[in-house]
């Protein structure tokens, strides 16, 4: 068994008081859309369309040759898969034999997958032919000889991978009509057990391994169905990868404890994608800045209206308020949403509030997930007061893989850390100001990079911005801004200095170095690997003049 952190004996009773833990597993809901919604469509993948009815007898016949091979519940279960079908059936599959789902983002190679299925002790993985380029079927070839607990790796396509490899057809067509039914008869896991293990998307050099049970993770999916109105008639659009959390949720539990389809879109196209919107009639969407300034950019250019959207949550990575209150004129309703893997729905606001909230903050908790604002002095922070954000709920993880990491990740009453830097209005709406290593020491004083990107998102040039600290002989610390321009204009520091003292912001606050970069290194969810951009202010004295225009294409996926 997974080692975990479960809540207090009295807060976990406290969830169940208010009916926020139903102790339901994740399979319930999957079997329940099966018998009242056998032939409304469950997943459209392309031109493929799987009913609920079809997820449920794909799942059972997978989950069924899983357990022949030996897969239990105490077992883990990776994928490293596309946003397809049969992502969708893997994870389902592994919910009904009540084992560990242990999605893998796909921009990870050898390195981290040598960590991470060797941490999690993985028994089974699930993999692409091809994935973004890579032979995918190589690479695994090649570690399978370094993870002594991996027993079986199943690919979607033809397979080399030696003795351990099996196709996912072969596989399938291994199931026998009495296989399925034993399957079916197979007691539920209790609900408070581990069954994802999700690796966090490296916004640090390290990735963590976050501990999730079918109860935290049903009620972060209640949670967005109550909060935005949610039900069957709705049309989920997913472009996250279904390996991240928000895919996970959206893609790959939402439909089914929803009742309602999700269209699912792999390779990024804006293009594409809006075209998939207006086609599939989709009302509800989460994704994060690059993925909606790309939807907004070709609705405006190709002048096409979006008419079904009711919903689009943007999170996972700095949103300028200028691109909100666009966005919202243009798509449709556009509200921000705080979390992160350790807690996926954190704040966020809905289209009854104003539109300052909307726009301008990361919104209101939601409860009854506390979520407070550490003060200097150990107590809570006032009013208008910058501090590290914690916070508590049914949708909070059980902790992480590594249990050392637990205490430093927690207060004594159950609060997580997070590491983010926030404040309260007086409208009682949090908002985030950056990471408590995005604060610039500029000679002792305290600058937020967060406010610097929020204004030079504005410039007319800029398409993407990031600030970081870098070393400064003289101050220190210098701020350090990373542009993406469009159609790869120049922007120079003069430009910048100008355009920032025209916004009246505080001369100490101006970027001392500016970079004009192709791309910026990203997680698969589209946050900014800030640590990448700090590695590189570092090392810069040591790197050639013409790095001064570069590319992160390399990590950037999406």
């Amino acid at each position: 068994m997974l080692p975990t952190r479960p809540p207090k004996p009295e807060l976990a009773q406290s969830f169940r008081d208010g009916g926020h833990w139903t102790d339901h597993p994740i399979g319930h809901f999957l079997t329940r859309a099966a018998q009242r919604y056998p032939m409304a469509t469950a997943v459209a993948d392309g031109d493929r369309r799987l009913t609920f009815a079809d997820i449920d007898l794909q799942a059972t016949r997978l989950a069924a040759a899983l357990r022949a091979r030996g897969v239990t519940a105490d077992d883990v279960v990776s994928f490293q898969l596309p946003n397809c079908a049969e992502a969708v059936i893997v994870f389902q599959a592994v919910m009904k034999l009540g084992a560990v789902a242990n999605p893998i983002v796909p921009i990870y190679r050898s390195r981290e997958l040598r960590f991470i299925l060797g941490q999690s002790r993985a028994k089974v993985v699930f993999i692409a032919a091809e994935l973004r380029g890579v032979d995918v079927d190589e690479m695994y070839r090649d570690l399978a000889a370094e993870l002594p607990d991996l027993e079986w790796i199943i690919s979607l396509g033809e397979t080399s991978a030696g003795g351990l490899a099996v196709t996912w057809a072969d596989l399938m067509d291994s199931v026998s009509t009495q296989m399925v039914n034993q399957t079916r008869a197979i007691a539920p896991p209790a609900a408070d057990d581990v069954c994802l293990l999700l690796y966090t998307s490296g916004t640090t050099a390290d990735p963590k391994g976050a501990l999730h049970s079918h109860n935290t993770l049903v009620y972060e999916n209640r949670s967005m169905i109550d909060w935005f109105s949610l039900n069957e008639t709705d049309v989920i659009f997913n472009p996250s990868p279904v390996t991240h959390v928000t895919g996970i949720n959206c893609a790959l539990i939402l439909p089914f404890v929803l009742g309602a389809p999700v269209v699912l879109q792999d390779a990024w196209d804006p293009a594409v994608a809006l075209q998939r919107i207006v086609d599939e009639h989709c009302s509800f969407m989460i994704f994060s800045t690059p993925f909606l300034r790309g939807l907004l950019d070709v609705s405006e250019s190709t002048g096409t209206p979006t008419p079904s959207i009711r919903y689009i949550v943007c999170g996972g990575a700095d949103i300028p308020d200028a691109l909100t209150a666009a966005a919202t004129d243009r798509l449709g309703t556009v509200v921000r949403m705080y979390g992160a893997t350790e807690g996926p729905s954190v704040s966020t606001a809905d289209r009854w509030d104003p539109l300052y909230l909307r726009i301008s903050t990361d919104g209101r908790p939601m409860g009854p997930t506390e979520l407070v604002v550490a003060g200097g002095n150990g107590g809570l922070a006032q009013v208008g007061e910058v501090g590290e954000i914690m916070w508590r709920g049914p949708d909070t993880f059980l902790g992480y893989l590594e249990s050392a990491l637990n205490a430093a990740a927690f207060t004594a009453d159950g609060f997580f850390r997070t590491g983010d830097l926030g404040r309260f209005d007086s409208s009682g709406a949090i908002h985030i100001v950056g990471r408590i290593k995005d604060i610039i020491n500029r000679s002792g004083e305290k600058i937020s990079a967060h406010d610097v990107e929020n204004q030079l998102s504005e410039h007319p040039a800029v398409v993407e911005v990031a600030v970081v600290a870098g070393p400064d002989p003289r101050t220190g610390e210098r701020g350090c801004a990373f542009v993406v321009t469009r159609d790869h204009s120049d922007l120079t520091l003069g430009e910048v200095h100008s355009f920032l003292l025209e916004r009246e912001i505080a001369v100490q606050k101006i970027p001392e170095s500016v970079f004009v970069v192709d791309s910026l290194p990203k997680t698969a969810s589209g946050k900014v690997q800030k640590f990448a951009l700090r590695d590189w202010t570092r090392d810069r004295d040591a790197l050639p003049p013409q790095m001064a225009t570069m590319t992160f294409a390399a990590t950037h996926e999406k």
